[in-house]
């Protein structure tokens, strides 16, 4: 009775944790945004977030056709509309001239999700926005955690704030990549379906055919190519075969941005930015990120490699998969680490289950709280979130190496 009543005060204990932090998130948030409208209408720099880039997308697809997103010029446009209707057209002249170049970078199955957008208000269209991508997320983390302690994990952890502050595309990958991992077994058809979708951010799929082929899941292998393959076709029957080769000219031009520090290395937490904020020339970050993507390539298949004498660990196995994408692609941003909040949930639910040591549940805390001051402490933050993530994967890899001795696999 005791016990009964002590697991309901802390899954109660839990879920209070879970709403406060989540909400403290949303009133950061709107504190933020109030403060940059009230600078804005001192005619001081407008605070404008990547949601920005994604309604002006909106609305050039309105007016325009869709390769057009590819076109800098045209894209700069809408985001000068844009940003007027996000201040509801109250910007002055010299407000307008400091609002950068915001390239339209996803592939063309993603303009069918932003098209929507620009037919509601500026805020209206970011609150959907988040709500309607946060849907998979949610499902996705309460398929990992299969209790209440989910909302802890899903609402509380750092990667939410950053997601929610930049409006961006965090939820959605990580709920398409969790959900796809999570039915894989159950459901390979389905899974694969989800894992293809994913390729909105095609970067972030780098590392899951090795899983699949190496793990022999082979349904949701053909699945998932099934997926891309249908996708690639739709676009080109909607939108035509160009917006493809719009899209194949802006994935070169982004990589010569590295080179001309176009993308902003503080808020990018990857092994390429972390070894040129120590202060490395660049030749030697690409280095340092070709080796890391080894590595990770490496830890992915020898998780995932299939024997029939050996039992699955499959949330291990999920976990080792997320923590290394993401030290396996060069361009990973702040809200990009809503991945790690699936492979936390797949590491809390192992230790949960099958028990932990004092510094293994020491170090999962750690760096999930670390998390949250990544954006302030500035050149050092891709360092800090690279070492995180690098942590909680030795940790993954070391748990499942172990529970393969123990069972003598």
């Amino acid at each position: 009775m005791g016990s009964a009543s002590t697991r309901l005060s802390v899954v109660r204990w839990q879920v209070g944790l879970g709403l406060a932090i989540f909400i403290g998130y949303l009133l950061t948030v709107a504190l933020i945004h109030v403060d940059g409208h009230r600078a804005a209408g001192r005619g001081e720099t407008p605070l404008l977030t990547d949601f920005t880039s994604l309604y002006a997308a909106s609305m050039l697809l309105r007016q325009q056709t869709a390769v057009d997103l590819y076109r800098p010029r045209e894209m700069y446009q809408a985001s000068l509309q844009a940003a007027q209707a996000a201040y509801d057209g109250n910007l002055n002249e010299k407000q307008v001239r400091t609002i950068g170049l915001h390239p339209w970078m996803y592939p063309p199955p993603f303009i069918v999700l932003a098209a929507p957008l620009a037919y509601l208000p500026y805020l209206y269209a970011w609150l959907a926005w988040l709500v309607m991508t946060s849907i998979p997320y949610l499902l996705a983390m309460r398929n990992i955690l299969q209790d209440r302690s989910f909302w802890l994990v899903a609402l509380g952890a750092p990667p939410v704030f950053f997601n929610i502050m930049y409006g961006q595309t965090g939820f959605l990958s990580a709920g398409l990549i969790g959900l796809g991992l999570v039915w894989l077994r159950q459901r390979p058809i389905l899974a694969g379906v989800c894992l293809g979708l994913a390729s909105i951010k095609p970067h972030f799929g780098l590392l899951i055919p090795i899983a699949l082929i190496c793990g022999a899941h082979w349904k949701a292998f053909w699945s998932a190519m099934a997926t891309v393959f249908a996708m690639a076709v739709a676009t080109v029957l909607l939108f035509g075969a160009d917006v493809w080769f719009g899209f194949i000219g802006t994935l070169l031009s982004n990589l010569r941005g590295f080179e001309h520090n176009i993308h902003k290395w503080r808020v990018m937490p990857s092994v390429l930015s972390a070894l040129h904020q120590a202060g490395l020339e660049l030749n030697w970050p690409w280095r340092g990120q070709i080796l890391a993507t080894c590595l990770a390539a490496g830890a992915v298949g020898w998780a995932w490699w299939w024997h029939p004498a050996r039992p699955a660990h499959p949330r291990l196995e999920a976990a080792i998969l997320c923590l290394a994408t993401l030290l396996a692609v060069p361009m990973v941003y702040l809200y990009d680490l809503m991945l790690l909040v699936p492979a936390i949930g797949w590491l809390w639910a192992d230790m949960r289950d099958r028990g932990h040591r004092s510094w293994e549940l020491l170090l999962l805390a750690g760096g999930s709280a670390g998390l949250i001051g990544l954006r302030e402490i500035g050149n050092s933050g891709p360092i800090v979130g690279v070492m995180i993530a690098g942590s909680l994967l030795w940790l993954s890899l070391t748990r499942l190496r172990q529970s393969r001795r123990d069972t003598g696999a």
